[in-house]
Formats: C-alpha cells, structure tokens, sequence
C-alpha cells in the first residue's frame, strides 16, 4: 500500500530528536514544506537522499512578526534565490493566519500575495496555509492564484473557499485534525472533495491524529488519518491509499 504524506516539516523532525529519515522511508512520497526564507539550506541536507520527497519553501504568516515592509522585501530576494538554487517544487506554506494575528493584516497579505506572484511568475504550485481567514484567502486566491493552482494544506475552512480553489485547479489536503472527535463538521466537507483532488498529511510535528493525540506528530502517523478519511468515504483503506497516491503524483507533474 503507497502511503504519503504532502505536509510536513523534515527539519523540526530532527530538532525535536525525532527519527525523520525512518518517517521519509515509509513514506511513498511526501512534501517537505519550507517556514522560513533560508531554511531550505538546512532542509536539502536532510531529503537530499529521498528522492521521492519533493522540496517546497516560503515564508509563513509568522516572518512578518517585528519586520518592516523593506525587510520583508530583503527576505523575500532570498527565499526566491534559493527557490531556484536548490530545485524547489513548490512555494509553500505561505498564507494569512487570523487566530495568531501575527503582524498586520496589511503586511500578512503582501507576503502572501507575492509569492502568489512569484508561484505564478515561475510556474510552479502554491501551499496554502489558512487559519481562520476564509474570506480573505478565498479572494486572494480568486484574483492572485497561480494558473497550476496548489495545495490548501490542513484544510479546515468553509465551503466557499473549498470552491474557489477547486476553481482554480486546487488540491484539498486533510491533516490529523479530521481524527478529532470534536470536528464533525470537518469530516462532513470532506464529502464534497472530488475524488482525484484529495491529498492527505500530517504537518509534522503538530497535529498527531487520535490515537497518538499529545505526541509529537510524525509522517508515520499519518495512517491513522487515512482510516478516518477512509470510513468517512466508506472506502477500504487501500482503494482511498490509491486514489491519494495517483493525486500525489498529479500535483508533483
């Protein structure tokens, strides 16, 4: 069975003491999603033999904390410079978080918008992070999404912004939060997700699914979230293990 996992973070992995090159080797394929505008340096030393792991980067919602519009603008060089330098498949997580409020709301969007541009500009697909900001998100990805569309990784938002990235040719990603008792209704859209537009993942380290809820995540664990997915979809684990797999290897052509 090809198991994969399109969202998670090699390099906390390891500096939380946990066994990332064990996790990659399960793995069929996965993402290994950039934060920061020079982290990838340090990542592409620890998925340098996985090659069935693809390599994403940008700067999320929290790099505008205690930064300048000009700073942001310096940082945003670099994160492109190594865009290119190290192969990167795709810009991401990169997106608007309204339950942390990092920043402004003003300098959040201007992040997110210009790799948006750049994801466009350099035809490559965007990761998506959203948190408590639907409306926003789904406009910004109306008017600034790039042609090859993405991913919205940890999808947790409304069905309006379901649709508009289902428009522009989206991937819809479900983390180990749909195993949580509490969120029915996050198991209800899950429904509505065509079939060969499902992703799944962890966001390792974060979000450990039930039964491993507490513990620091690993892409190990992102079986548990396939059995959820699966008895939501009244499907057998492998059929679900399948369509997953052709839609990984979708995103990533």
């Amino acid at each position: 069975m090809k198991i994969i996992d399109s969202h998670f973070h090699a390099q906390i992995l390891v500096e939380k003491g946990l066994d990332a090159e064990k996790a990659m080797s399960f793995l069929s394929g996965g993402i290994d999603i950039g934060c920061s505008a020079d982290d990838i340096i340090e990542r592409s030393k620890i998925t340098k033999n996985f090659p069935h792991i693809k390599r994403a980067a940008a700067m999320g919602p929290w790099e505008v904390e205690n930064r300048s519009m000009e700073e942001l603008e310096r940082q945003l060089t670099i994160l492109f410079s190594n865009v290119e330098k190290y192969n990167v498949k795709f810009i991401g997580e990169a997106g608007l978080d309204n339950y942390w409020k990092y920043g402004t709301v003003e300098s959040q969007e201007f992040l997110f918008i210009r790799q948006m541009q750049y994801a466009e500009k350099s035809g490559r697909r965007i990761i998506i992070h959203n948190r408590e900001a639907d409306k926003r998100t789904e406009e910004i990805i109306r008017e600034y999404g790039p042609s090859k569309g993405g991913i919205i990784h940890c999808f947790s938002g409304s069905l309006d912004v379901m649709r508009a990235a289902l428009d522009r040719g989206y991937y819809i990603s479900y983390a180990g939060n749909l195993t949580y008792k509490a969120n029915q209704s996050l198991r209800d859209t899950l429904k509505y997700v065509p079939e060969d537009r499902l992703l799944l993942e962890t966001d390792a380290p974060y979000l450990a699914p039930v039964p491993m809820r507490g513990k620091a995540n690993t892409p190990l664990y992102v079986v548990h979230t396939y059995s959820c997915a699966a008895e939501v979809l009244n499907l057998k684990v492998e059929e679900l293990s399948e369509r997953v797999y052709s839609n990984f290897l979708s995103v990533c052509g």
